[in-house]
């Protein structure tokens, strides 16, 4: 189990605890983009363009893990990373919870700990699953939770 800790009461920032790992999620004001620091290594989330839907993780320029947004009106994005081909997907459109499949096998759940925090668990169903790769992931769910409130 992975704990998601918002860095304040009203940041988009997080840090990820769990699973022998530490992460910190640092979003750009403004944009979506920013940094994510996987266990002292320094990663650079790069938006492709600003309509794209697309989004990478970057280490000293070079793609790490890509996720791209399936459609416009659903929450699902398409991850690789240099072992899987990930599905992240909205557990339904009436929750903030998300899931990750592998070859439709769930082997990941992300979901808020009540309705009124930002704090969030990550329950991290396959040993094998990259905890850089999940940060990502909970870095784009997190884009979900800050696009509905920004939209409400």
């Amino acid at each position: 189990m992975i704990r998601c800790i918002p860095k304040g009461i009203c940041s988009w920032n997080f840090s990820l605890g769990g699973d022998d790992h530490h992460a910190t999620l640092e979003f750009n004001w403004g944009s979506e983009q920013g940094n994510i620091t996987v266990d002292e290594i320094p990663f650079k989330v790069r938006k492709h363009g600003m309509l794209s839907g697309h989004w990478s993780l970057d280490r000293r320029e070079e793609q790490v893990v890509s996720g791209k947004k399936t459609t416009a009106f659903t929450w699902t994005f398409e991850i690789q990373d240099s072992v899987d081909n990930l599905v992240l997907l909205a557990e339904s459109t009436f929750t903030r919870s998300f899931r990750v499949e592998r070859s439709g096998d769930v082997i990941a759940k992300i979901y808020p700990d009540h309705s009124f925090t930002r704090r969030a668990t990550i329950d991290n169903l396959a040993q094998d699953l990259n905890f850089t790769t999940l940060a990502f992931s909970f870095w784009l769910v997190v884009l979900t939770w800050r696009r509905a409130q920004n939209n409400s």
